[in-house]
């Protein structure tokens, strides 16, 4: 079995570059997973600490937003999801959904990072090999980026809405995130920055939240303040 998991781990990008004793490293440190179709490996917002290799079967990564979901990617047997939780074991950023009946390898990272500590010249291959597939995935999620800001503004009804008339009648609206408790307030600004696309709410506090349009789930307003957006959603 052993011998067999090793041959596997072999084929999995991250682990490529590894010796056959680096490899048994690896291994002794996998918990094996399962789930069948329709589960959820982890949601959006749960705590993440480890990765995931792919053995057999699907995994679908998405996220929600407005009751409408956005695919960001399907992984395949050897590929690995939940890598970010290796450098920022804070929430999860998206929903991992079982496609088809599907067994995979856990890999905690504070066993990774133990391994590392013992083992310094495999770490750096391990990590090195680790930071080139997140890097890909940042190229092609910043390529899907204009898509996700066009259907967020779709999902959220701001398409529909005029934002400068917003801002200068200083209607109240209520922004939901995709982490945190919704934000009420006035629309002071919006911009495109650096960092992208970015909503500046002021509160009752006469605080100022700056919040970007990859967080927000939806921006709800009384129809009553917004008489001109007739074709505007039920927000």
């Amino acid at each position: 079995m052993t011998d067999d998991l090793q041959r596997f781990l072999a084929n999995v990008r991250i682990f490529s570059d590894l010796e056959p004793d680096e490899l048994a490293l690896i291994a002794e440190l996998a918990e094996e997973v399962a789930w069948e179709a329709g589960e959820v490996a982890y949601a959006v917002g749960d705590a993440g600490s480890s990765m995931i290799v792919v053995r057999d079967g699907l995994i679908e990564l998405y996220g929600v937003a407005g009751g409408v979901e956005k695919h960001f990617m399907t992984v395949h047997p050897a590929n690995v999801f939940g890598l970010l939780a290796l450098i920022d074991p804070g929430p999860r950023p998206a929903t991992a959904r079982v496609v088809e009946k599907t067994t995979g390898l856990r890999l905690e990272g504070k066993d990774l990072n133990k391994l590392v500590e013992s083992h310094p010249a495999t770490g750096i291959k391990l990590f090195r090999a680790l930071l080139e597939v997140l890097g890909e995935r940042v190229r092609i999620l910043s390529d899907q980026y204009r898509d996700t800001v066009a259907w967020n503004l779709q999902v959220t009804g701001l398409a529909s809405l005029n934002l400068q008339h917003l801002m200068s009648e200083q209607v109240n609206v209520v922004v939901e995130t995709l982490r945190g408790q919704p934000i009420q307030g006035a629309l002071v600004r919006f911009e495109q920055s650096a960092a992208g696309h970015e909503v500046y709410l002021e509160d009752a506090n006469k605080q100022i939240h700056l919040i970007p349009y990859h967080a927000i789930v939806r921006i709800s307003v009384d129809r009553d303040m917004v008489p001109w957006a007739e074709d505007a959603p039920n927000l």
